[in-house]
């Protein structure tokens, strides 16, 4: 036996799998029982005749395949196919559940054709062989030639080529199919006359679907050709004869004529229905051609702004506009500051609520910036503004309560060496002593679930953030973990942490706890999601285990719980003696003790002495990103050594200006550590050397001037930095007032810039945004059912439209066929006249049978083109605007010709009567008379409404360019009295200008948007209340942003305009500003050495766009601010506005939106408006006479301000308005306008009787005055378009009166102060930070002050007297009535408050018990004086005025710090001053009374006091809380000692 090829063996293997998968499938589709098994052989004989071998269903399909019948490679699969299809074929041929085995047939051929569609059509074509016909089934079929080995080894077919084709075998592949289909293209080509050569890039592609072939040609180009006939076409190669090679052999038969009329009637139906089928596939045609050129036409859709074509005239006119706005900046602060002074305001506004400020208007705190006091004496201390105070404190009290500001509050306590001890700390388990004897390692042996470890550490992970003193939640924590946990050994151990917990002390159960997690962690990172080898795991395990033991050698050995000892996990309830106490507070201090020796060197290490000054090294490079540390302020010395609590004497309305101060210098020091530790990522991201320590001191320098850049204009102040030179005014102890508004605007500035980082803020903002996302949906909501009424109704207009459409058309053919009837009936007299004429549209329609099939015909609603429809449905509407059936819309020219036509016919008419009425009778006179006075009229109008017409044109045009509904409203009334519309006596309707109709139809457009506008008003309102962020309304081509904000009063658009730099001029029709490149930047610039793409040519400029779209700037630039206002301003912006940009026609709809809803635009313009029944108009110009006489004719004062002045139109005005002329005459409002017009305007006026006694009073002056005589005179009266919108007639002692006090308040004249603005009448509803309404104005004054000192002495002067053996403050002859009396009666002197506190500092002192016996210096060492010590930044850091510890024996510490506070408050004249050293007095004594109580137990330590409460609340960090009692505790720095005790437990 041959030997197998094992190659082929495989193949056929591959190929056998196949088709049985082919066959289980055909198997398994649904219904196929009848041919799986066939039970009836016989059903089929005759199908089987001379086929006995072929098998009849898939059962024996399946024997066929395991005897390897189909074995055979290619010819294998055919035979295969073929088989598979003759099963169900038999089934079609006989017709048994033909149907469904036509259904299992086409899936099986989808199976095949996967594999090749050849095998697809083979099975189909199977069908041939199991014919009906027994005769042509016992035809043998023609052999195959044998294929070759090759070909043979080949099982899986593929497509054959055409060399192996053979036409009786099968049907061609798809290559044949090309292959014969492009001979037939060469073949054609040659016979039209053409070149093979033209076929060079032609190629054919032949595709099947189903049963069908698609044949296509594609040129080089992908051109795409279905025939050779179009192939031919595009080489340009057809002719008549050679058409087309199908042609070849028909027979052209010409339809023979109609034999007869039957069949003509039935050739004339037939072309009668074929001609209204193509009527009716052309008029769909036609429509939908239309409905596209419409579509394109008319198609409004907007584009980007930059592809919009450069207009010179609307971009000078844009810049016209915004360069003369009505507020260009606040008086008093430097233009460029506008952008600070809306954002601070706006943040006040937007969050009140979280912050409790009731909102005040922007004028009023621009007024309360540059306030200044005019009354200053050396013996008072001058007050800021209600205002201000109410908005400090508020955010002071939102800074303080929010646990965000920790990260600036001890910025200044960081130095290189606590931050080392910082990342030390996070460590945990190296320097945190062991406090419990426990077998770590038996511990970490125990086999307990790594997700149980996990969940009782993360238990334990909350005790990390509790403070010391938060007993519950300490005890909370350790509970759950303990429930947790299945290690008898955590247990345990937590179980022994929880012993001798004492009142809500837990700082022994905090340090347990954390030093077990922190050597857990280091012990099993696995626990943290960790992949780390088993074998490194143990390692660490043994590593970290042996360390524990080590350090459990320390420690004493416990005392292990009995398991009856009951574990007290809170206070214990029976009373413990005061002696167990202090031998608690012992040993825990004991234990403190051996915790610090424990530390020992390291914390030695950490210290560094004040007293050494250290010149540092500023060629060396730096290390860390921590700023230097500055000294402390005069402020600081009389602050707490914990974060002073919000609701806290130290925040008052006396001290607020100080901690402000001291605020903002923290949160300073905190920004530049965070800008720092950017430039460092930044260097080492590009992998450049670290700056050197003289680089970063010069980059801290200008820190604050690379935060605040807006708040910086060289041109405008001499200071280097505002907000530093405000600081260290602020600090120093000095009045607030004395600060410039731009410096009051940097400190805001700091302020609201921390607020924006608070957690309060951030999750107001959170909860807004959940909220806004519901009132955003609601408002879609209503604007969908907006559009969908409008859509509704332009629904019910269209089929209007159609209607009419169908109207006319139908009165249009019945008047036709009319004429036609009456013309035959001329000819055929068939019907009289009386009854065509009464012959109605039915009738005519069913005049006869051809009339009828017209009228029938007649095209109905749907038929009609969008064109027609578009033109009908504008018609409607123009007829809806005015209110009429018809309208007709004329030209200029057109009404004018109109005009003089009936000029002419009301002539021939007069004519016609004859030159003589004597003849006539009266009535026929009376006609003639009417119609010359008619005629004469008619001329006089035609003299008079040119100049009213062109008025009310341009009227019109500059209301539709404006499109808001009072000035189209106004345009039209204009309009309709120039005489441009009338009725329409040929139609019944009227007739209207063209620009008149225009305006009508946009009118009724706005007036729909404004109803849209006020049915979402109150969703609008919702949505705003749930604010996130003031974000523009818009911007222009130009970039130029526009803002409004909703808290904003008066609705007015504020714009933020980008200036041209002078070098970047590519336009010289821009109208856009320019400005020199070295005026335009503010602040200084980028570190671009920083950044690692500076290699890349275009990398810095495109960051560079970020600041000016030049990209030619490296920091913040220059804007052009400015507000507009008025009714002129708003308007010549809506008209400059380009409605196709995407930017500018978004921006023009919203700013409409603002107007229409808020009703801003008044109908009243300097045109008219009011004045329409006035005979003067207003002038726009011309008054320069009359302005002369009135300043000649003023008394006032200071009129020289406005001498050089020659006209006052366009001049800026501040009237002062007064509501309530009787119950309140000297509370008034100011307002700002423009002077726009003038105009002679008659008013009655009374003539005062002069009287030589001048002195004489009358009892009744209202009967007096009504008792003079009136007259009537023509006096000047000015026009004035005010800024919050709306017009006002002033006449001339109030005009020049607005003027001066104008140019006052423009330029901050000396001693301008409007004592009765709003500003001075504001009050806090909300917070009442400056307490009652009625006591808020004297809340920081001097008397309040005395009525403080008085109360908080009276608070401990009880106390204090009796620890004291000699009071000598007290009693009849005691100095504290004297010291009463003077506060109560001399509370306006300064120096009396002065001399006030100290006395009562010496009060205390002596109540205290004298100076401490604790001294800090010994008799032999040198002493400087107070003042001394205060000018030397390296003393005062030794400075502590505070009393600390427990071993206090008196008011101070030391006669050093005594001696400091007097010389503190001896050279201070500011009250808020006084209030820090008032509040340190009443710690001191505080301190005083808590360590001098009879028994001093560890419950009274653990309570806190008022003043020790701040030293637990809110900051995360225990500051100046040891108390010892085995030593005496040297008062050490001040600022050292805060930063120890933040990290004791």
């Amino acid at each position: 036996m041959a030997d197998v090829d094992p190659q082929r063996e495989l193949k056929r293997k591959k190929q056998t799998k196949k088709m049985t998968k082919i066959l289980s499938k055909a198997w398994s589709i649904d219904r196929a029982d009848p041919f799986q098994e066939v039970q009836d052989p016989k059903q089929f004989q005759s199908a089987l005749d001379g086929e006995c071998d072929s098998p009849i269903d898939l059962t024996s399909m399946g024997q066929s395949l395991d005897s390897g019948t189909y074995h055979d490679g290619k010819k294998g699969w055919e035979k295969f196919s073929a088989d598979l299809g003759g099963v169900y074929n038999r089934f079609i041929a006989v017709g048994k559940k033909s149907n469904l085995a036509r259904h299992h047939l086409k899936e099986v051929c989808e199976l095949l054709a996967k594999l090749d569609p050849h095998l697809s059509v083979i099975a189909k074509n199977s069908k041939r062989e199991v014919s009906a016909n027994p005769a042509e089934n016992n035809k043998s079929p023609k052999k195959r030639k044998a294929v070759t080995g090759a070909d043979d080894a080949q099982h899986i077919p593929k497509k054959k080529s055409a060399k192996t084709y053979d036409k009786q075998d099968s049907a061609p592949t798809l290559s044949q199919r090309e292959d014969k289909a492009m001979k037939n293209l060469t073949k054609h080509i040659l016979e039209c006359g053409g070149d093979e050569k033209a076929l060079s890039g032609v190629r054919c592609k032949v595709t099947q679907t189903g049963d069908r072939f698609q044949t296509a040609y594609y040129t080089g180009k992908a051109q795409k050709f279905k025939s050779v006939t179009e192939v031919a076409k595009f080489l340009n190669l057809t002719n008549g004869s050679n058409n087309s090679g199908t042609q070849k052999g028909k027979v052209i038969v010409k339809k023979s004529q109609p034999r007869n009329l039957r069949e003509l009637e039935n050739e004339r139906k037939k072309l009668r229905r074929e001609l209204d089928k193509l009527m009716k596939n052309h008029d769909k045609a036609s429509k939908a051609h239309d409905d596209f050129h419409n579509d394109k036409c008319n198609d409004e859709h907007q584009i980007d702004d930059d592809l919009l074509p450069f207009n010179p005239t609307k971009n000078k006119a844009l810049w016209a506009v915004l360069s003369t706005p009505e507020i260009d900046s606040f008086p008093g602060i430097p233009a460029s500051c506008t952008q600070d002074v809306l954002m601070i305001w706006d943040f006040l506004s937007t969050f009140h609520r979280i912050i409790s400020l009731h909102p005040f208007d922007l004028e009023d705190f621009a007024a309360a910036l540059i306030y200044k006091p005019t009354d200053i004496s050396e013996t008072s201390d001058p007050t800021p503004p209600i205002l201000l105070a109410e908005t400090h404190l508020a955010l002071l009290k939102l800074l303080l309560s929010d646990g965000s500001s920790d990260a600036w509050w001890w910025s200044t306590l960081e130095t290189p060496e606590t931050e080392a001890k910082e990342e030390t700390t996070r460590g945990e388990a190296d320097n945190i002593a062991p406090t419990i004897k426990l077998d770590f390692k038996a511990l970490l042996d125990f086999d307990e679930d790594i997700n149980i470890t996990r969940k009782w550490l993360q238990a334990l992970e909350d005790v990390r953030t509790k403070r010391a003193n938060s007993g519950a939640s300490i005890k909370s924590s350790i509970k759950s973990a303990s429930f947790l946990a299945t290690n008898p050994m955590v247990k345990t151990y937590l179980r022994k942490a929880m012993r001798g917990w004492k009142g809500n002390d837990a700082a022994f159960a905090k340090q347990s706890v954390m030093w077990l997690i922190g050597r857990l962690r280091e012990a099993r990172p696995d626990v943290w999601g960790r992949q780390i080898d088993v074998s490194i795991l143990d390692e660490v395990k043994a590593k970290v285990a042996a360390e524990a033991a080590t350090s459990m050698e320390q420690l004493e050995e416990d005392q292990e719980l009995d398991n009856g000892e009951e574990i007290h996990y809170g206070d214990s309830d029976g009373e413990d003696s005061d002696s167990d106490e202090e031998e608690e507070i012992e040993a825990e201090d004991n234990f403190q003790g051996k915790q610090d020796n424990f530390r020992g060197k390291t914390i030695e290490n950490m210290q560094p002495s004040a007293k050494v000054e250290k010149k540092e090294d500023t060629s060396a490079l730096v290390v860390t990103p921590i700023p230097e540390k500055p000294p402390p302020s005069l402020v600081d010395l009389f602050l707490p050594p914990y974060k002073p609590q919000h609701n806290s004497y130290i925040v008052s309305p006396f001290t607020w200006s100080f901690v402000v101060g001291t605020s903002v210098t923290r949160i300073l020091h905190r920004y530049k550590r965070l800008r720092n530790e950017v430039d460092d990522s930044l260097r080492e991201f590009g992998e450049l050397k670290p700056l050197t320590i003289a680089e970063r001191r010069r980059r801290e320098k200008i820190a604050p001037l690379r935060i605040l850049s807006e708040c910086i204009s060289t041109t405008e102040t001499d200071l280097e930095c505002p907000v530093v030179s405000a600081v260290e005014h602020l600090t120093n102890g000095k009045n607030y007032l004395s600060l410039s508004p731009l410096q009051r605007l940097s400190i805001l500035r700091v302020l609201v810039e921390s607020a924006y980082d608070t957690i309060r803020v951030n999750q107001c903002v959170q909860d807004n945004i959940q909220s806004r996302i519901s009132a955003v949906k609601q408002l879609e909501n209503e604007e969908r059912r907006a559009k969908k009424e409008a859509k509704e109704a332009a629904s019910l207009v269209e089929t209007a439209a159609r209607e009419r459409l169908v109207q006319e058309a139908k009165y249009e053919f019945t008047s036709k066929k009319r004429r036609e009837i009456i013309r035959k009936n001329k000819f055929t007299g068939e019907f009289t006249t009386d009854h065509l004429e009464t012959l109605d549209d039915e009738e005519i329609a069913d005049f006869d049978d051809e009339t009828r099939a017209e009228y029938d015909a007649l095209p109905g609603p749907k038929q009609f083109n969008k064109n027609e429809v578009r033109k009908t449905v504008a018609k409607i509407n123009e007829e809806n605007a005015f209110g009429t059936s018809a309208l007709e819309a004329l030209t200029l020219e057109e009404i004018q010709s109109r005009e003089a036509n009936t000029l002419i016919e009301m002539e021939d008419e007069l004519a016609n009567y004859g030159e003589s009425a004597n003849s006539y009778n009266r009535d026929t006179s009376a006609k003639i008379n009417a119609l010359k006075r008619e005629i004469e009229n008619f001329k006089e109008w035609q003299e008079t409404l040119p100049t009213s017409r062109a008025e009310a044109n341009e009227v019109l045009r500059e209301a539709i360019d404006d499109g808001t509904v009072k000035p189209l409203r106004n345009a039209i009334r204009t309009a309709k009295q120039a005489l441009l519309s009338g009725e329409d006596e040929e139609t019944g309707g009227m007739w209207a200008y063209d620009l008149l109709r225009d305006a009508a139809l946009e009118l009724k457009q706005s007036e729909k948007r404004k109803r849209v506008i006020e049915a979402q008003k109150d969703l609008v309102a919702k949505r705003n209340k749930c604010f996130v962020r003031t974000d523009s309304i818009g911007k222009d081509r130009a970039h130029n942003r526009y803002w409004h904000f909703d808290n904003d009063s008066h609705e007015r658009i504020w714009f933020d305009a980008e200036f041209k730099l002078s070098s970047d001029q590519n336009e010289s029709l821009d109208a856009t500003p320019t400005i020199d490149e070295s005026m335009v930047s503010l602040g200084p610039g980028d570190k671009e050495e920083d950044l690692s793409k500076t290699d890349e040519k275009n990398y810095i400029p495109f960051s560079r766009k970020e600041y000016h779209s030049s990209g030619l700037i490296s920091s913040l630039a220059r804007h052009r601010n400015g507000c507009l206002s008025s009714n002129k301003s708003l308007r010549a912006l809506i008209k400059n506005l380009e409605s196709k940009g995407l930017w500018e026609g978004s921006l023009k709809v919203s700013v409409k939106e603002i107007l229409e809803g808020s009703g801003a635009l008044d109908v009243s313009t300097a045109d008219g408006g009011e004045n329409e029944e006035n005979e003067n108009p207003v002038q726009k110009a011309g008054d320069e006479q009359v302005f002369q006489e009135a300043k000649n004719d003023g008394s006032l004062q200071q009129i020289e301000l406005i001498c050089s002045l020659e006209s006052a139109i366009d001049q800026r005005c501040r009237l002062r308005i007064v509501h309530d002329d009787i119950s309140a005459p000297d509370a008034g409002i100011y307002i700002m306008g423009t002077v726009v017009g003038w105009r002679m305007k008659k008013t009655i006026i009374q003539i005062q009787n002069q009287k030589e006694d001048s002195d004489s009073e009358f009892e009744d002056e209202t009967m007096n005055d009504r008792d003079l005589p009136v007259v009537e005179k023509d006096l000047p009266a000015w026009s004035l378009s005010l800024d919050k919108g709306g017009m006002k007639e002033i006449y001339a002692s109030e005009l020049l009166t607005g003027l001066i006090r104008a140019k006052k308040w423009k330029h901050q004249y000396p001693g301008y102060v409007e004592h009765d603005s709003p500003l001075f009448a504001y009050r806090n509803k909300l917070g009442r930070f400056c307490g009652r309404a009625a006591d808020a104005p004297y809340a920081s004054s001097q008397q309040f002050f005395s009525k403080l000192m008085m109360k908080r002495e009276q608070e401990f002067y009880n106390s204090l007297k009796s620890r004291s053996y000699d009071n000598t403050w007290g009693g009849r002859d005691g100095l504290r009535n004297t010291w009463i009396l003077s506060m109560k009666e001399d509370f306006d002197n300064l120096y009396t408050l002065r001399d006030g506190i100290l006395t009562l500092e010496q009060a205390f002192h002596d109540l205290c018990g004298g100076v401490t016996s604790i001294e800090s210096k010994t008799e032999d060492d040198e002493t400087n004086s107070a003042k001394e010590i205060l000018e030397d930044d390296t003393l005062r850091c030794d400075i502590e005025l505070e009393s600390l510890g427990l071993a206090i024996g008196g008011l101070w510490h030391c006669k050093e710090s005594r001696e400091i506070f007097r010389e503190i408050i001896s050279t201070s004249t500011s009250i808020g001053i006084f209030a820090l050293g008032l509040d340190l007095l009443c710690r001191n004594c505080q301190a005083y009374l808590e360590a001098t109580k009879p028994t001093i137990t560890r419950k009274a330590v653990s309570s806190v006091s008022n003043y020790d409460q701040g030293m637990y609340t809110n900051s995360g960090r225990l500051t100046r809380s040891a108390f010892s009692t085995d030593q005496p505790q040297q008062p050490s720095s001040r600022r050292m000692n805060s930063w120890q005790q933040q990290q004791s437990m």
